[in-house]
């Protein structure tokens, strides 16, 4: 499965090299937004919460998507949900907000979106954004397929880097440090 990924050597040779030096810059200055992550964690309870909710989008940049109230409102049910004991996957996420419009009756598919809802859920699990995407050379699914096989190509994508949970959290904040 993983062939048709890149795993740029010399990215990874990069990142080994000076991964004690990374790891010392978050920890000594402790970068905005590594407190900023920390507190949203620690305050995870608190998700019904507009002020939690503000932040949180803000942090994870849903505010630039132009998602509707009706979308944030179920994103925060959901992570609540999540937070109950429930079993939750991107997957499932994708296809469920996907139904509700982000504005004028038009749908988006917010797949890192969903990635980061699981993540908050369980720090274990990646993050699918932009540089991700990037450093695996993952070629986003077309719009012209339906929106299930968009989301089983990202699904296929996303177990993919599960494979790779001991790099995860560091990978996670050097991809929110860079």
């Amino acid at each position: 499965m993983g062939d048709q990924w890149s795993r740029p050597a010399s990215a990874y040779d990069a990142i080994n090299r000076n991964i004690e030096r990374i790891l010392r810059s978050i920890q000594s200055g402790t970068p905005p937004h590594v407190t900023e992550y920390d507190w949203l964690i620690q305050n995870l309870h608190r998700v019904a919460e507009t002020d939690y909710q503000k932040r949180y989008k803000r942090y994870w940049r849903l505010n630039g998507a132009g998602l509707s109230q009706n979308y944030c409102q179920r994103y925060f049910q959901y992570l609540q949900f999540g937070l109950d004991g429930n079993v939750l996957d991107p997957g499932t996420l994708a296809y469920e907000l996907y139904q509700i419009p982000i504005n004028n009756n038009r749908r988006a598919l917010q797949f890192s979106f969903c990635t980061k809802l699981c993540h908050m859920l369980d720090r274990r699990l990646p993050i699918y954004d932009s540089n991700i995407r990037t450093f695996y050379a993952f070629k986003t699914p077309g719009y012209g397929l339906t929106v299930r096989q968009r989301i089983a190509q990202f699904m296929c994508f996303y177990c993919f880097m599960c494979q790779f949970r001991p790099l995860g959290n560091v990978f996670v904040h050097i991809t929110l440090v860079t």
